[in-house]
């Protein structure tokens, strides 16, 4: 946030407390809490970015504010935190009672993507990045260091007018400014056989966003109407790069288009109808559009020619459209039976304009689809511990412009049980059962084994595949005795996607979380809690090294030493322990403290289908499968001085391990011939890091 805008909001948190209105107020009363202090960072690590992410951790001054300003007729908020940091967060409200409230408010971060990284690149991060001296560059040492992110802020106001109750008017309307760089890569030849590049990509993005409501409230109806527009624009829709497969000549790759986007959304609410229901309808039209220049040539030569692309347009026009309809009616028909009926219509129509390239070889593919989902929901009270329920959901989805599912169905049922019978014990059972139906197109695809397009009957997106799923859920709170509460989730989901003869076949979860906390009267608390989940994923490939040969692309077929499938097991095990204690310790000082240790275990099994000669080497498996380890501890004291003046201070520790096969051995560059060289950055090499935090606050209560 900058300092213009801090100043104006401070500024108008006094002059409103001293205002003329204000001052007629003798009720009027301003309270809250200030600190200010500081935080001491001592890092370990490569790349650093990951520690701090999402946050500011750096050393330096910290800060926060929380003022609170409450009257007979007006009121306000002020609330600040981290000021001066890339973190940074400031927000105020207020308003008169029951004639208008507003909010404006500022909210920054910043995306740390990688620190210390390398690049062949000059001007890296900018829309122009050549190599100097051109490819080949193998050696690293000679190259340019780097860092990536971004800082992103989000600038916000609001005003509601209430003073015409029940009617009311409200306009909402912020600025989201972006600016810095992030991640990419890009081929350097027609695939990344032909050798990759990462690239620093230029981020300098604002978006604007402005909204206007009104309505009508009431304790039996409500009614609102809004029109909503935002504005997306760039300064880089494009950058262009030194391609050193393509004899060193200049690539292009695109990046996000300025685009416009518009929404008109209606809502309608009726209480207290017969049977106790209320009746809840939405509509919502929205429009997005982009033209984005298109180019009139490619590089295509390792010598640094080029050919045209031959596109029917030199433009693309991109306009989606959407529009939604949500219809509810929840219902008390009898003292101990509560209803739900819902319908929800949604509709996205891709009315982009078609372009085609190299004589219509390659053709833009526009995507719509329709979905239509419907359901009800009734629970109903046996007694006074005990309540069941059922459901039905109904999912129809039509699609346009994908190739392979054009119509799936899904139907969902669920019963649950709900008991409280035992004084000291709650408890919640649900199963719940999905099955998927889809119209998969390429089942006839091929007319023989031996031909290509053969294979299509058996590749499936198991997103859109059939699919048995069954879902379990067991929860419970136990309270044996005062001061002691126990708590257990249990979780069982398992997907089977049955008509899948290549990809996914069936993946399951098991999930156990148990916590305990326990109070010792006027004293310390004890808090435990563990989680433990398991996923597997079982899935089977097919490797075609003679496609001319008899069932080649039939992975029913007998395995031979050309032609034959694989199978993979993924299993991702996770699981973290924890604890916590806050003790006072007197009158004027308590201590808090709390350590989390989470880790990730994940490993690969590999198979050949029997049959496979033994002349065919056999894979071996993955123990390393993205293993991570995280370990945490706080320690935090607060003594209070008096009943104005408190202290703060506390010590943090984290330590981030990972390890993961694909990145052992981890090099910048992998050379290969005829310039299918391929460069990183080390944006993903070296998430590991270990840290040590000091931090100290003196805390103000007015």
């Amino acid at each position: 946030m900058n300092r213009k805008l801090i100043a104006i909001l401070v500024a108008n948190v006094f002059a409103a407390a001293t205002s003329p209105a204000f001052a007629q107020s003798s009720d009027f009363s301003v309270t809250g809490t200030a600190s200010v202090g500081g935080i001491m960072t001592d890092t370990n690590a490569v790349d650093a970015s990951k520690l701090n992410e999402y946050q500011d951790l750096s050393s330096g001054l910290m800060t926060l504010f929380d003022i609170r300003g409450r009257g007979s007729r007006y009121w306000f908020d002020l609330f600040g935190e981290n000021l001066g940091r890339d973190d940074q967060y400031i927000a105020m409200r207020g308003g008169l009672y029951d004639v208008f409230k507003y909010r404006l408010s500022s909210d920054s971060l910043r995306h740390n993507f990688l620190f210390n990284g390398r690049t062949p690149y000059s001007g890296a991060g900018s829309d122009i990045q050549t190599a100097a001296p051109p490819f080949p560059r193998l050696n690293q040492g000679t190259w340019n260091n780097i860092d990536m992110g971004y800082k992103r802020r989000d600038d916000a106001g609001m005003f509601e007018y209430q003073g015409t109750d029940p009617w009311y008017f409200r306009v909402d309307g912020n600025q989201v400014t972006t600016k810095g760089t992030k991640p990419g890569a890009a081929s350097q030849g027609l695939s990344p056989g032909n050798g990759f590049v990462d690239l620093s990509l230029p981020v300098d993005y604002v978006t604007r966003n402005v909204s206007v409501e009104g309505g009508y409230t009431t304790r039996t109806m409500h009614f609102n109407v809004s029109w909503m527009t935002s504005k997306f624009e760039t300064d880089n829709e494009a950058v262009t790069w030194q391609n050193g497969y393509w004899g060193n000549g200049i690539d292009r790759t695109a990046l996000a288009a300025d685009n416009k986007y518009t929404r008109v959304m209606a809502n309608a609410t009726f209480r207290q109808l017969p049977l106790a229901t209320t009746l809840a309808a939405r509509y919502t039209s929205d429009e997005l559009e982009s033209d984005v220049g298109l180019p009139g040539s490619v590089l295509s030569t390792t010598t640094g020619g080029t050919s045209p692309t031959g596109a029917t347009s030199s433009t693309f026009g991109g306009k989606v459209t959407n529009k939604t309809l949500t219809l509810s009616a929840v219902s008390a028909p009898m003292k101990a039976l509560d209803t739900r009926l819902y319908y929800n219509y949604r509709e996205r129509d891709d009315e982009s304009s078609t372009v085609s390239f190299e004589n219509g070889a390659y053709v833009t593919e526009p995507f719509s689809y329709e979905k239509d989902n419907y359901g009800f929901e009734a629970f109903y009270r046996l007694d006074r511990g005990n309540r069941i329920g059922v459901g039905y959901d109904y999912l129809e989805t039509d699609r346009e412009g994908r190739s392979d599912f054009d119509r799936t169905k899904d139907r969902r049922l669920f019963a649950e049980w709900k008991s409280t019978s035992l004084e000291d014990l709650s408890a919640r059972l649900k199963y719940q059962r999905l099955e998927r139906e889809s119209n998969f197109l390429h089942a006839n695809d091929g007319t023989s084994s031996t031909d290509v397009n053969y294979l299509n009957r058996y590749v499936t997106a198991f997103d859109l595949s059939n699919v048995d799923q069954d879902l379990w859920k067991l929860t419970l709170d136990w309270t044996p005795f005062a001061n002691l509460d126990l708590g257990f989730e249990g979780i069982i989901k398992n997907n089977k996607f049955k008509d899948n003869s290549l990809g996914r076949l069936k993946d399951d979860r098991r999930e156990i979380y148990v916590n305990a906390s326990y109070a010792i009267p006027g004293g310390a608390r004890f808090t435990v809690f563990g989680d433990s989940e398991e996923i597997k994923y079982d899935s089977t490939h097919r490797i075609i090294g003679s496609g001319t040969t008899t069932g080649a692309y039939d992975p029913a077929s007998p395995a031979n030493a050309s032609n034959y499938n694989w199978s993979g097991k993924i299993k991702d095990r996770n699981w973290a322990v924890g604890a916590a204690f806050d003790c006072p310790m007197g009158e004027k000082l308590s201590i808090k403290a709390s350590a989390i240790y989470y880790k990730t275990d994940g490993t690969v099994d590999l198979a050949l289908q029997d049959g496979v000669p033994t002349s065919v080497t056999r894979p071996l498996p993955i123990a390393d499968w993205d293993d991570t380890r995280r370990t945490s501890f706080t320690l935090k004291a607060v003594y209070a001085f008096s009943k104005t003046w408190s202290f703060t201070a506390g010590y943090a520790y984290e330590r981030y391990e990972y390890k993961d096969s694909q990145f052992d051995g981890y090099r910048y560059t992998i050379p290969a011939s005829t310039n299918q060289d391929s460069y990183l950055s080390g944006v993903y090499a070296n998430p590991q890091y270990k840290a040590n935090f000091l931090y100290g606050l003196v805390n103000y209560r007015f």
